[in-house]
């Protein structure tokens, strides 16, 4: 049976740049699960959470992830429920197919395993991979950023990344498999679970 890769970590652990690198190496297809909450709202995340709240934004994860574990071996199917895909127009950097017969490499939003049975939904769609970073690494990869919902609008500190993380640290360790991303390059890293997983 084939088993796609799921990347779960916090915001800014890199996990959709590395899935990105990981399809393009091993000939996977790629999607961002929050691409696909995007187009399903048309809206941004930020937007969702600002006009609907984060309860919504959390329902359409779920609802998502639902659909996908229905389809598991046929993800493909579960995209064309979301939108309209034909193999001419599916290069994009959020969506990537390179073949309907193909694993998928597949690349979560930050909070989408600590809500609701998502963690259980992911462990049966796939081999998943904790990307994990250190607050400070995180904090230095996303401080310029303004869009990052959870931690809000009005700026955020370390430690605020730092509460969060252990917040959700539990559930993120209930992964297959934990890549420790500090000190690394996102090439660096696709190229680690490239050898970790060479034999799934």
């Amino acid at each position: 049976m084939k088993t796609n890769i799921v990347l779960i970590g916090f915001m800014g652990a890199g996990k959709t740049e590395v899935g990105r690198l990981l399809a393009e190496k091993r000939g996977y297809n790629f999607v961002d699960l929050d691409y696909i909450a995007e187009i399903r709202e048309s809206m941004t995340i930020n937007e969702i959470f600002k006009q609907k709240g984060e309860t919504y934004f959390r329902d359409i994860e779920n609802k998502i992830l639902k659909d996908f574990k229905k389809n598991k071996d046929n993800i493909l199917s579960s995209l064309k429920n979301f939108i309209p895909i034909t193999l001419a127009s599916s290069k994009s950097g959020n969506l990537i197919i390179n073949g309907e017969d193909k694993r998928w490499v597949i690349s979560t939003g930050g909070g989408m395993p600590v809500y609701k049975n998502n963690m259980e939904m992911l462990k049966i769609l796939g081999y998943v991979l904790y990307l994990k970073a250190g607050a400070k690494t995180i904090y230095r990869r996303i401080r310029s950023e303004k869009n990052r919902p959870v931690l809000g609008e009005s700026g955020f500190s370390e430690k605020d990344i730092k509460n969060i993380l252990e917040e959700r640290e539990n559930v993120y360790k209930k992964a297959d498999m934990i890549i420790y991303t500090d000190g690394l390059s996102q090439q660096g890293v696709a190229e680690e679970i490239d050898i970790f997983v060479s034999n799934l």
